[in-house]
C-alpha cells in the first residue's frame, strides 16, 4: 500500500496497532532493524521466490539510497529519533 502511494507508513502502522493491539507497526519496526537490513532480507527472499512483488523492495531501496536507515541514522520511515544520527 505504501509502495503504491495508497497509504503512508504512519497510516499502515496505525491500522496495524489498532487491529492487533501491538505497540508498534511494521514500519516502526523496520526502522528499528534498519531498512538496509530489511532490504537485504527482502532481496534474498525475492531470489528464492522470483514472483514476489517488487514494489516493497523498490520502496526500501528509495529509503536506503537516501541514507534513511532508521534509528541508526535518525531517519527512516519516521524522523522522530531524537539525539540519533
Amino acid at each position: 500500500m505504501v509502495a503504491e502511494g495508497v497509504a503512508t507508513p504512519q497510516d499502515v502502522d496505525s491500522m496495524w496497532m489498532i487491529n492487533t493491539g501491538a505497540q508498534a507497526g511494521p514500519f516502526r519496526m523496520m526502522d528499528q532493524v534498519g531498512p538496509d537490513v530489511v532490504l537485504d532480507i527482502e532481496n534474498h527472499c525475492a531470489a528464492e521466490r522470483p514472483g514476489l512483488p517488487a514494489g516493497p523492495r523498490e520502496l526500501l531501496h528509495r529509503y536506503v539510497d537516501a541514507g534513511h536507515l532508521g534509528v541508526k541514522t535518525g531517519r527512516g520511515f519516521y524522523d522522530d529519533y531524537a539525539g540519533v544520527g
